[in-house]
């Protein structure tokens, strides 16, 4: 990871042999992942194509109003897994506003009201319009239906660093017992929350190790 870290900022700085492993090691890993995606949300190729080279684009090219993405790069995971994720989130919006294009233009076939004025304000937008608001009610769905005293458990073991045979002590059980309970309810956890995105947008297509890393990247691009 060190080494891939040490060749990004290379490539930021201008070396074009680092820019150009880059693209040698990842960008054709990479549009294959992407368009396999793709396929699955219904996109055509050439845009996945265009997203991709977008993203490509956007990687290397900084402007005076909005640096590389690359600069975004941590080096906490591999590059692979951080280029598609990111770019897994561009395609999700692409077939978000594809659809509504097309439910826009089904309702004009059959409606004298003018598809200009379904579109709905900003502040009347459906909490669910936007990737950051699927995998938020998807998660606050499957914590919901979580053993409440066992998701207790969880918060103090990962959040509050509790030793699980402390919590063991006060419960009076073995260790592996609270163990067992914090195993049952990640798994809980995670398979409600891959529910739950599926039934919000059965086009995403998400698997729970692609909800980590996008849950990870939207949260560096909120935290700037």
């Amino acid at each position: 990871m060190a080494k891939e870290l040490q060749t990004v900022r290379a490539a930021l700085f201008g070396d074009s042999e680092a820019a150009a492993e880059i693209h040698h090691n990842h960008y054709a890993s990479v549009l294959g992942a992407l368009m396999n995606r793709g396929t699955a949300m219904q996109l055509t190729r050439s845009e996945v194509e265009e997203c991709v080279g977008d993203l490509w684009s956007d990687c290397f090219g900084g402007t005076n109003s909005k640096s590389a993405l690359l600069e975004k790069f941590s080096g906490d995971g591999s590059l692979r897994a951080w280029l598609i994720t990111v770019g897994l989130h561009r395609l999700i919006d692409i077939a978000r506003r594809k659809r509504f294009h097309h439910d826009m233009a089904a309702d004009g076939k059959t409606s004298s009201v003018d598809p200009m004025d379904k579109i709905p304000a900003a502040d009347e937008l459906a909490p669910d319009t936007d990737l950051v608001s699927l995998l938020r009610s998807s998660l606050k769905n499957a914590l919901a239906r979580s053993n409440r005293e066992h998701l207790l458990l969880l918060y103090l073991v990962y959040l509050h660093g509790i030793k699980q045979r402390e919590l063991a002590g006060i419960y009076g059980c073995n260790e592996s017992t609270v163990s067992r309970w914090l195993d049952s309810t990640l798994e809980q956890i995670r398979a409600d929350t891959v529910r739950e995105v599926k039934i919000l947008d059965s086009a995403a297509g998400l698997e729970w190790r692609e909800i980590v890393q996008l849950c990870h990247t939207i949260n560096q691009e909120l935290n700037g």
